[in-house]
């Protein structure tokens, strides 16, 4: 009696044990293999709006017609509607759109309206009120004018496209994007201060409150509105340890237009400054660091950049991929041969998107940000090889780009003075200042 007891009391011991042993396996799983994070996922920036998707009504004469003895009904495309849909309200019928669609076809195939875009319909100013015009407003600048009555046409059309050289002075307070909009500038244009600076400034780490940037870019406006994207031609970083200048230039109309800096040095390195256009650096490279899963001090010889669930990852320079893959401990990752001294590799990727053996140039997108392997958040763990080491890519002095050649410098620095000469007057003015149109 007393030996069943015992045996009983050790049974549900045992039981006790199995059960605590299962729910810490379970916990264990939980912390290393399920990110319990917020899940946040990438958002593409709002660029600006495609000429396709920027629309806007023309004003009476935009379009090239005399209208005197005509007045202008305006509406848009609906979802499904087709352009005999739209015609047919105002007694065009099947022969008619039969022969404008004809007509057409060699400047402009009408199964292609889209939803949402203008049209105009034009009659003559009497009683009779005859259609004698449908125009459709491809995009902003194209528009496509039917002529409705004998002898029928069809012809394509454009608004002129006026250049703006502006300037702008600009106090970081928090988004630089919102800074640029509050002062009434594209905010758009951060976009593209990050692509000009991508070698020499990592945009989320160097650029603090109370830093400034003044530029000078052009801007293309159709009707008084802006159109397309703006060019920066000239931009000053300014904050508390440095100063940083970039000047657009290009020798010829033939020639690649490139940066470089008020001594005629390319800004353009043979590495990008980080992984990721922006982010930030969560764990940076160091020789002992509390490893966040596997609970031990160990060294970690490489950067986290910690970012939304999907964001690009971007080749820092010009390789061919020398492994993509997945191991436990990367999860997936890319590996990248340069040349025969640098080498760089991207672990957690979600998303792998490029193969072994291909040749990536720098910039690429090659995978999205993820957390797979031993990760307990959406980062990319970008590693540096040089000379089969690993070093601190944020310590390292790239080599750059070939300088403005001699037979160009005087060009060069004469396009260099007239912008720093702009560049001056619009800090003092520190507000958004339209310098010319042509």
């Amino acid at each position: 009696m007393l030996a069943r007891a015992f045996l009983a009391a050790m049974i549900g011991k045992w039981k006790w044990s199995i059960a605590l042993a299962s729910v810490a396996l379970i916990g264990t799983y939980i912390y290393v293999g399920v990110d319990v994070h917020p899940h946040e996922e990438y958002v593409e920036d709002p660029v600006a709006a495609s000429a396709e998707e920027d629309t806007v009504p023309a004003p009476l004469g935009a379009y090239g017609i005399p209208l005197d003895g005509f007045v202008m009904e305006r509406g848009q495309v609906k979802s499904g509607q087709t352009f005999s849909d739209l015609l047919a309200p105002f007694g065009i019928g099947p022969a008619q759109v039969d022969s404008l669609v004809n007509m057409a076809a060699p400047v402009f195939d009408v199964h292609k309206l889209r939803a949402g875009h203008p049209y105009a319909v034009i009659f003559t100013d009497d009683p009779a009120k005859t259609p004698a015009f449908f125009v459709y407003e491809a995009d902003q600048v194209e528009h496509i004018i039917f002529t409705l009555q004998p002898p029928m046409d069809v012809r394509v059309d454009e608004r002129p496209i006026h250049r703006e050289r502006q300037s702008i002075s600009v106090a970081v307070t928090g988004a630089l994007w919102n800074d640029l909009e509050k002062a009434g500038a594209d905010p758009a244009l951060s976009l593209y201060l990050a692509d000009v600076f991508q070698w020499t400034i990592d945009m989320y780490k160097d650029v603090q409150p109370g830093d400034v940037f003044t530029l000078v870019y052009e801007q293309k406006t159709v009707d008084g509105e802006r159109y397309g994207q703006p060019e920066i031609l000239g931009v000053r970083f300014t904050g508390p340890d440095a100063t940083r200048q970039a000047f657009r230039f290009a020798p010829d109309s033939s020639a690649a237009v490139a940066y470089y800096d008020a001594d005629g040095n390319s800004l353009r390195k043979a590495f990008l400054k980080a992984p990721l256009k922006f982010s930030r650096v969560s764990s940076g490279f160091t020789m002992r660091r509390f490893h966040p899963v596997q609970h031990r001090w160990k060294s970690h010889l490489g950067t986290d950049y910690a970012a939304p669930y999907g964001t690009p990852i971007l080749a820092v320079g010009d390789g061919i991929v020398e492994k993509a893959g997945y191991t436990a401990g990367n999860g997936n990752y890319v590996k990248i041969r340069h040349n025969g001294v640098y080498e760089t590799q991207y672990l957690h990727m979600r998303k792998i998107l490029v193969r072994n053996g291909q040749r990536v140039s720098q910039g690429q997108t090659i995978g999205e940000v993820g957390s797979t392997g031993l990760a307990t958040g959406p980062h990319v763990c970008f590693r540096f090889w040089k000379h089969g080491q690993q070093v601190d890519h944020r310590k390292e002095e790239m080599p750059s780009a070939e300088p403005v050649a001699k037979a160009d410098r005087f060009k060069f620095e004469m396009q260099r003075d007239m912008l720093l000469a702009q560049l001056d007057e619009a800090a003092r003015h520190g507000q958004h200042t339209s310098i010319a149109t042509f």
